[in-house]
């Protein structure tokens, strides 16, 4: 890629606000420091999510939240003295934990940890067979949902994963989460000024940039953001990311430019790069004369395949820490072990799923680098960071890309493990699933939605039941975890159709091909095809609160012949048990009629 020649170099700080995962690092600042690095500018990134837990998974964390609390000294003994052994044990560092860890008695039980006690003796199977250090990585896990439930009675805001997430979701007006940045002093708010103090002194930056990927990262954003002005009156702050470009998209309230002083739409790479360079702007909101402006220059977007590799520099890789809290193996891909991620395409390569939201950017315009490139970037990223598993972040992995990656692989005797979403769709025939499965797959994830051919149909899904059962079947023939997204409540679903769906997700972990799933609710977005001709799926749109901050999720109205509440409660207990292994025997209508009582 060409590198621009430029008479000033910016020094740039990327920064991942509170709160997300804490197993690996999320996939935008090794991606937009690596770009930035590679135009010439000092980019540098850090992980204010991961600092934030770890200085409340702390002594001085449990603490603080004990004195908060009025707790006495005796209740908080014995987290004082295995909190540090615990999340060395989970970041890697203390393998010879194990064996105390997993031996009853040794932690401290809380409700979590003691419900799973209770729960392995109801069922008889001693943690699904766990080996030592497994069952010790989930105890710890637990002890830390123990320690997290404390944390969330000192402030209703704090979740594990995820900060003032109700406020932030589909908000209207920004006046209440104002308020909450303006005046929320807990303990959390407190501790995240400091370390953005600290990384403000270790890198002055003339540039932030934060990304914001989902609702439970924009407080913490803006208090960053808050702190940094305060730290630096003279640099600028720029946020961004996934909040960003589906919710922000018709911002028209001033207020949150106190705080920031660009927000950007899509793809982050031009946009900061303009900003850094004071060239034209791109996809950029700005406030002008008290009002907010969208600018933006026509411009050819960077090729996926011309972006350097992922990097990882100035993360602390070893401080990550994975947590294992349900015992299904897929399901504990997404917050245990430690994944390098990787984006083979920008976009979706079906980009028509109804309910979907294809009119945007990072759905609608596909662009996939080559099986070269991808390889060039998976040697380079294990290289660097030492870890060999991989997290293909794609919308969608599309099967003639995987075809050539896995043959690209297998070419240069990479011996990597990797995992990442696909469609379960006819094109992946035996031959390249198998093909997966020597390259190093251990798991894919896919949307079966409401696994009911008529309304597959409608959402444009591109698949069938007995299509994708098939794919399952080869995928568990070859070894490979799978986990469904499924859907209720989507537009005419009829509650025969939702108990047969269940009958078949039932049969589908009763063979053994489908290992994990979770139900979710179908939500209107306002960038969906549903959305644009509500018509064609029955709906009626109804009036929407007047908004002048963000805008998703519209309301609607349905003439269902069932109670999605209550439909909704017995689909997701179904599940739970089947991914135990239990309650095959249940016809579907037994999960509703238990919901009822």
């Amino acid at each position: 890629m060409q590198v621009l020649c430029m008479a000033l170099i910016m020094k740039i700080l990327l920064i991942t606000p509170p709160l997300l995962q804490p197993n690996t690092p999320y996939a935008a600042t090794p991606l937009l420091t690596a770009y930035l690095r590679s135009a010439g500018h000092d980019a540098v990134q850090a992980d204010l999510s991961l600092e934030l837990l770890l200085r409340i998974f702390s002594r001085e964390g449990i603490e603080t939240l004990t004195s908060e609390l009025g707790l006495p000294a005796e209740a908080a003994a014995p987290y004082l003295e295995t909190i540090g052994e615990v999340v060395a044990f989970l970041q890697g560092r203390n393998p010879a934990a194990a064996e105390r860890l997993a031996r009853r008695g040794y932690l401290p039980e809380g409700e979590n940890l003691a419900r799973a006690y209770d729960q392995e003796e109801q069922l008889g199977w001693d943690f699904r067979g766990l080996d030592t250090h497994d069952r010790a990585r989930h105890l710890a896990s637990l002890y830390l949902d123990d320690v997290a439930d404390v944390a969330a009675e000192v402030d209703p805001n704090f979740g594990f994963s995820r900060y003032a997430e109700k406020i932030a979701a589909s908000l209207p007006d920004f006046g209440e989460l104002r308020d909450e940045v303006e005046y929320n002093d807990s303990i959390f708010v407190k501790w995240l000024r400091e370390l953005t103090d600290a990384a403000m002194r270790r890198h002055r930056p003339d540039l932030v940039a934060l990304t914001v990927p989902f609702p439970g990262c924009l407080m913490g954003a803006l208090v960053v953001a808050k702190q940094a002005r305060h730290t630096c009156a003279s640099v600028r702050i720029v946020l961004g990311g996934g909040y960003a470009n589906t919710e922000l998209r018709e911002l028209a309230d001033p207020a949150i430019f106190d705080y920031v002083d660009a927000i950007t739409l899509d793809s982050g790479f031009l946009p900061l790069q303009r900003l850094a360079e004071g060239g034209a702007p791109v996809r950029t909101f700005v406030r002008e004369h008290g009002q907010v402006r969208y600018r933006t220059t026509e411009v050819e977007e960077v090729a996926h395949d011309d972006l350097p590799a992922p990097d990882f520099r100035g993360l602390r890789l070893d401080r990550y820490f994975g947590v294992f809290e349900t015992l299904n193996p897929v399901t504990r891909l997404w917050s245990d072990e430690r994944w390098n991620k990787l984006v083979l395409a920008h976009g979706c390569c079906w980009r028509r799923c109804a309910f979907c939201d294809t009119s945007i950017d990072y759905i609608c315009r596909y662009d996939p680098a080559t099986p070269q490139t991808i390889c060039d970037w998976i040697e380079d990223v294990a290289q660097r960071t030492g870890f060999g598993g991989f997290h293909f972040v794609d919308e969608a992995l599309p099967p003639e890309l995987l075809d050539g990656l896995c043959d690209e692989i297998l070419r240069r005797g990479l011996e990597i493990e990797w995992w990442g979403n696909i469609r379960f769709e006819k094109r992946f025939s035996a031959e390249l699933v198998a093909k997966m499965a020597e390259s190093g797959c251990i798991a894919v994830t896919g949307g079966l939605e409401t696994c009911c051919n008529r309304t597959l149909a409608l959402m444009r899904k591109g698949v069938t039941v007995e299509h994708a059962t098939r794919v399952l079947a080869d995928l568990a023939e070859a070894g490979i975890m799978t986990h469904a997204y499924l859907m209720y409540g989507f537009p005419t679903q009829t509650l025969d159709e939702t108990l047969q769906a269940l009958e078949t997700v039932r049969d589908l972990f009763d063979a053994d091909i489908l290992h994990s799933a979770y139900w979710h609710r179908f939500a209107l977005t306002a960038h969906s095809d549903v959305s644009v001709h509500p018509e064609s799926y029955g709906i009626r749109l109804l009036e929407p609160a007047i908004s002048t901050f963000a805008v998703n999720e519209i309301p609607f109205a349905c003439d269902f012949d069932h109670d999605l509440e209550r439909v909704g409660q017995a689909l997701k207990a179904a599940a739970y048990n089947y991914m135990l292994g239990v309650g095959f025997d249940r016809p579907a209508s037994d999960w509703l009629a238990m919901a009822e009582s």
